[in-house]
């Protein structure tokens, strides 16, 4: 790999985010949503140097969300003042080496793989308008994007250095999403698989277990003692319950075809408000993590009620929505076109609720825009299946890359199964380095034959 080819690439995202900036975000547009709460999180730590929130003129402990993101933020701002923008320049440099990093994964398993997939990359419209938001997507995707080039360097020359490295940077890309959290426990018997595949001795397996605990002991040993502590939880977070009973139960109520998202919204808080009564629960005003934990209990009521084929249903119906949704409806520019909210629309499963979108939608420009970039994500998604299909073809029974393709795909699962029915481009992000990788495999396959 070239020092060239590099620049090229790096340059290349470089100008095209900056382009994206400069001519699409406005100030306003990073204050929406949950920008404003990763804004306020970033000035406190910069101004106290914790990790709190201050709703209204006092500091409480923030149990809901982890501090990787906002400590970048507090960074910034304590660098270059409260500027919003000089965050999103950093996370446009930030974003510009993520496209490298996947142009060294797709290298690392194809051929001449990095140009065509570090083009990509610096085109893929999810990446570049994520990088002009404060959300915490832009950093996260760096994190877990090293993590897999990591990961796959390790599989091809194991070495305890490389081990303790990949945890490592797997446990703080959890810090700034907890959503890898559980990736942490679920490779461990991977990895021991992986040891007894490769003729491990016990002694060196035993050592290399302790380098994998010991990363995620510094990360988040002090957060789960906290927790411990002071609320009786080994939770990493307090929003767990929250986010199934408020968002995947509806979403999964109406993606299997019983009704509406809003009946399911009702579901939901009528199957709260009846576990209370019938418990004689009350939600602690200083114990958010028991409060999670109850409704966690109630959500897993509900989704056993609607059943596992229905779950599947609608996890289906979540995977598809997520993968075609066009990248540019998430830009703010593109959002301020006047537009039916998706998740307020009604429709009893995928299909009503996609027409009822449509026909409400009265803006043919915005009409024009999602289509068009439907279409251009349905070929993405068509040419990475096919990419993957061929790389089974020849990788798998070659033998060539074989651990790698499996870790690929278990990295896919992971996310989708995560998740679930809960529709939104940001949620695609962690898997489109593996998709690019696939799709660059087509593509060179094609040219190939040509």
């Amino acid at each position: 790999m070239t020092i060239k080819k590099v620049l090229f690439i790096f340059l290349t995202a470089l100008i095209v985010r900056i382009g994206y900036a400069w001519f699409f975000i406005e100030a306003e547009y990073l204050i929406l949503e949950d920008q404003k709460m990763y804004i306020q999180l970033g000035k406190v730590m910069a101004e106290t140097s914790n990790f709190l929130l201050d709703p209204s003129g006092y500091y409480a402990v923030v149990t809901d969300r982890l501090h990787g993101y906002p400590t970048l933020l507090a960074v910034v701002y304590t660098l270059f003042g409260e500027n919003n923008l000089a965050v999103v320049m950093i996370q446009i440099f930030i974003d510009s080496l993520t496209c490298v990093i996947i142009g060294l994964i797709a290298e690392s398993i194809i051929t001449r793989g990095f140009i065509v997939a570090g083009i990509v990359s610096a085109l893929n419209l999810n990446m570049i308008i994520l990088s002009g938001m404060i959300l915490t997507d832009t950093l996260f995707l760096f994190i877990f994007s090293l993590f897999i080039l990591l990961v796959i360097s390790y599989i091809k020359h194991p070495t305890n250095l490389k081990l303790f490295t990949v945890i490592s940077v797997l446990s703080l890309s959890a810090l700034v999403r907890p959503v890898s959290y559980y990736l942490i426990f679920l490779i461990l018997p991977l990895l021991i698989g992986f040891f007894v595949w490769k003729g491990v001795s016990f002694k060196r397996v035993m050592y290399s277990l302790l380098l994998y605990i010991i990363p995620i002991v510094i990360v988040f040993g002090s957060i789960h003692h906290r927790n411990y502590h002071e609320y009786n939880s080994f939770s990493l977070v307090s929003q767990g319950g929250g986010h199934v009973l408020g968002w995947i139960v509806p979403a999964t109520y109406q993606y299997s075809g019983q009704g509406s998202y809003q009946e399911g919204q009702v579901l939901a808080k009528g199957s709260l408000e009846n576990a209370m009564h019938r418990d004689e629960f009350k939600m602690s005003p200083n114990n958010p993590f028991k409060n999670s934990a109850y409704k966690m209990q109630v959500a897993k009521e509900v989704l056993t009620e609607l059943g596992l084929l229905n779950m599947l249903h609608a996890w289906s119906a979540g995977v598809v929505i997520n993968l075609l949704t066009p990248s540019i409806a998430h830009a703010p520019i593109v959002r301020a076109i006047e537009h039916p909210s998706f998740y307020a629309t009604s429709g009893d499963g995928m299909v009503e609720k996609f027409l009822n979108y449509v026909t409400n939608t009265d803006s043919l420009l915005y009409l024009s825009i999602i289509t068009i970039g439907t279409i251009v994500e349905l070929v993405f998604i068509i040419a990475s299946t096919f990419g993957l299909y061929r790389m089974i073809q020849s990788l798998w029974y070659e033998g060539y890359n074989r651990e790698t393709l499996l870790f690929l795909l278990f990295v896919i699962v992971y996310f989708i199964a995560i998740t679930g029915p809960i529709v939104g481009v940001k949620y695609r992000l962690p898997i489109e380095p593996i998709l690019t990788v696939f799709f660059s495999y087509a593509l060179l396959r094609y040219r190939k034959k040509s």
